[in-house]
């Protein structure tokens, strides 16, 4: 979709349809019918609450033209994330009416040229993402509705503000739609390979440095634990690093993924019910890809090492198994009690890898526990660390930014849950409860001291059972894209 900055009133935008946005006090002055729209509104019981959101189209423009009112709330309440879900619901309102072009009036002028960029950048990335759909593989209609075409964004005054931050807003967006495609792609084709091609790609694109590592390469390096989980697959892992170190970097950020391509749970295998989801296991590793996206195209000044060790989880006559001992890269022996947390396994390893990088922090992310989604819902990640300030930065990062980010402790006391008797760190915990957070507290075995390091559980809102605020039922959401991209940004300032 193209997007364009114009001035004037609603009524002068040459469009199909014009978004106008609405407070709870019904104000629509601002439009020559104000009067009449207000008493319309208030006959169908809208009440300008943030979701809610009426069409009139024999009230506006002369021809008329599709006026759909959408609520913000209070005045004093609106921001970023406010102006986002409002330009998302209103896309969703016009696909159902098939509509090509529109132009938004919602309100941007807010009291500094920061807060402008944000707004705008906000709204952009509303627009694009509700926009697009992943239907790649669907067949059979003649003529399929591809979405807006065009949409002019109405501001009061232009300003360099705007530009830049619609444009900020946009790459953000293109980002995580990119993350989105490859969570929703199927695991017959998205394989460990398929996403070595994506980061090449990348690579040719952004000039970043890229390693591809095989799995003899792996096993000099000593990866024990992430070749274990790989062995079960006949689709061979692929360890990608990543790197982009702009001349004058102060700061070295390490960024891991978890990238499980398929998760079947090996020899303790899932139960059929819903397996298919499992091919959005690799979603954090989507996440730092889709980031990287963002930061060849910002180009913000930190370095950036992203690792992603990318595997299947399959139960094949190679497949590890529940009883076995592993030795990580770091040295640390790992006893495997249950072969479907295999996350935690690719990800010691990861870990271990990106430190030797020399880098400042780390950022994992991961769908890596169910308990995670049982604590939060679908919604949000959870976040834990073991560094506070460095946590602090990560979620700043959040706010705002459409990730829904909670932060969740590391209680030492339940390190004693995943001791094991015959090696020096077993892959689960012995009881149920707080499994998010024993999760956390093994990859934390594989942090040297005095590493900030963040991990990020985004099993929840990874691959969508519903539309979200800005991403679609079935799909991919690109959880995280925007945070790890902002961060740097805040890094590189």
């Amino acid at each position: 979709m193209r997007w364009q900055i114009v001035t004037g009133s609603p009524e002068s935008v040459k469009a199909q349809a014009i978004v106008f946005g609405v407070f709870e006090d019904l104000d629509f002055t601002p439009l020559a019918e104000g009067k009449k729209l207000a008493e319309s509104a208030r006959q169908i019981r809208f009440k300008g609450k943030p979701g809610e959101a009426f069409f009139a189209f024999d009230l506006f423009g002369a021809p008329a033209k599709h006026l759909l009112a959408v609520g913000l709330g209070t005045r004093g309440a609106l921001g970023p994330d406010g102006l986002r879900a409002a330009s998302a619901l209103a896309v969703r309102k016009l696909h159902e009416r098939f509509l090509k072009e529109v132009a938004l009036a919602l309100p941007l002028d807010a009291d500094s040229p920061q807060a402008r960029s944000e707004a705008i950048s906000a709204l952009t990335e509303g627009l694009l993402l509700a926009n697009e759909r992943f239907g790649r593989y669907k067949t059979g209609e003649e003529t399929p509705y591809d979405g807006l075409h065009a949409c002019r964004i109405l501001v009061p005054k232009r300003k360099p503000e705007y530009e830049e931050g619609a444009r900020r807003g946009e790459v953000l967006a293109r980002a995580t739609l990119f993350a989105r495609t490859l969570v929703s792609e199927p695991s017959n084709v998205l394989t460990p390979a398929r996403m070595a091609e994506e980061a090449k790609k990348l690579a040719k694109e952004y000039g970043f440095t890229l390693k591809v590592y095989d799995e003899e390469a792996c096993e000099k390096m000593g990866m024990g634990a992430y070749l274990a989980v790989a062995r079960g697959s006949k689709n061979p892992p692929r360890f990608i690093h990543l790197s982009y170190r702009p001349k004058g970097a102060r700061f070295r950020l390490g960024l891991v993924g978890k990238g499980l391509t398929f998760d079947s749970g090996g020899l303790s295998l899932k139960p059929a019910d819903n397996m298919g989801a499992m091919k959005s296991d690799m979603a954090g590793s989507a996440a730092v890809l889709g980031a990287m996206k963002a930061i060849g195209e910002l180009k913000p000044a930190v370095a950036v090492e992203a690792v992603m060790a990318m595997a299947e989880n399959m139960p094949g006559g190679s497949a590890y198994r529940p009883g076995d001992i592993l030795t990580s890269m770091s040295g640390k022996t790992i006893e495997v009690l249950n072969t479907d947390a295999e996350g935690r396994l690719t990800l010691a390893d990861a870990l271990a890898y990106v430190q030797r990088q020399k880098v400042d922090a780390v950022v994992d992310l991961a769908t890596l526990t169910g308990a995670c989604v049982v604590a939060l819902g679908p919604d949000y990640a959870g976040a834990m660390g073991n560094d506070q300030a460095f946590l602090d930065e990560v979620l700043a990062a959040a706010k705002g930014s459409g990730d829904l980010i909670w932060p969740l402790p590391l209680p030492e006391a339940y390190g004693k849950y995943i001791k094991s008797a015959v090696a020096d760190v077993a892959n689960i915990s012995r009881i149920r409860g707080g499994g998010a957070l024993t999760a956390g507290l093994f990859l934390k075995h594989f942090v040297d001291e005095g590493t900030p390091w963040v991990h990020l559980d985004i099993a929840g809102p990874a691959l969508r059972e519903e539309d979200g605020i800005d991403s679609h039922k079935a799909e991919g959401s690109g959880a995280g894209v925007r945070t790890l991209a902002r961060l740097a940004l805040s890094k590189g300032a």
